[in-house]
């Protein structure tokens, strides 16, 4: 099932043209862009980093952890930040607990933690104020039909990630589950429900706090559910929702044709190679995903045997 739905996305990609897929032909003798895919496997709990050109087996894990706190890993990326380091933020829960936690890649130490009274779907670090952004929609069971959520701001003290601690109360919005901060306009972008929003990160010695940027504001989703950046075409974003994949125009808040009309895509990415990387659901199946982490333009599945994968994310630190 999952392997019809990936090729219906390739061929929804391919119909519907230029303006609306990401699809690219490769040469059939070009061999797949060679990159490292990081996957969180809600089975184990566990995080891992694989060679996308390699079985997903225990051989070839090139990095893994256990993050902080129980429960399903449902975000993973690494950062660059000049106190420590590239650090990987995580954020694990369930529906009625959830833990946002940092650590340093190449040693894997813990380096803040902090306890979030909602179920986590996504962590983000601003770069130059150091601000982290945790978002999480309500307590309890209900996936898409779940009422609230909320925003979490923590600020630095010093430039270390230790030094995080609570900025203000958690900002009320629906259904929260998904951030990206964006370097070039200085914004944070958020989605959820309905909704992608745009937010400015007002700092002061002593505070920390979001004001939205309403003219970034596009109420046109269902169940919005995760948001990436576009690697091959700076200023536009990746939103999935229950019905599809779309790409936003961060200039002209314009939201594209579908680009994809598979249902229940958990995570997705456009690499710079052209190459798709997706992870999903299947009606009837387990709601956060399956095993396998899929790759449009070479035709490729991995599977990772035993294992849930929720979302998969590139390597990379960068933000664009």
């Amino acid at each position: 099932m999952d392997r019809r739905g990936l090729l219906k996305g390739v061929l929804a990609g391919a119909v519907a043209g230029p303006a609306a897929g990401l699809v690219t032909a490769a040469p059939a003798s070009a061999a797949p862009a060679q990159f490292n895919v990081l996957v969180g496997d809600v089975n184990s709990g566990k995080i891992y980093l694989f060679d996308r050109n390699k079985p997903f087996t225990d051989a070839n894990i090139k990095w893994s952890l256990n993050p902080a706190g129980s429960g399903h890993p449902m975000e993973h990326r690494f950062r660059d930040t000049s106190g420590d380091g590239q650090i990987l933020l995580a954020a694990t829960g369930t529906p009625t607990s959830g833990t946002a936690s940092i650590y340093r890649r190449r040693d894997k130490r813990k380096l803040w933690s902090a306890n979030v009274p909602n179920y986590p779907h996504a962590i983000e670090r601003a770069r130059g104020t150091g601000v982290v952004v945790v978002a999480g929609r309500s307590h309890g069971s209900g996936g898409g039909t779940a009422t609230g959520g909320s925003l979490h701001v923590f600020r630095p003290t010093d430039s270390h990630s230790g030094s995080l601690v609570r900025a203000g109360s958690p900002i009320p919005f629906h259904q929260a589950h998904g951030l990206l901060w964006d370097p070039q306009l200085e914004r944070m972008w958020v989605t959820g429900g309905k909704r992608l929003t745009a937010y400015r990160i007002v700092t002061t010695a002593s505070s920390a706090k979001l004001v939205e940027d309403t003219a970034r504001r596009l109420d046109e989703f269902t169940r919005a559910h995760d948001l990436q950046p576009d690697y091959r075409n700076p200023g536009r974003l990746l939103v999935t929702d229950t019905y599809g994949v779309y790409a936003v125009d961060t200039s002209t808040m314009r939201k594209s044709a579908p680009l994809h009309t598979r249902r229940l895509v958990k995570s997705y990415v456009h690499h710079s190679s052209g190459e798709q990387m997706w992870t999903g659901a299947v009606e009837g199946g387990n709601a956060f995903g399956t095993k396998w982490v899929h790759f449009n333009v070479s035709g490729v599945a991995r599977a990772r045997a035993g294992a849930i994968i929720y979302k998969a994310r590139l390597e990379t630190p960068n933000y664009r």
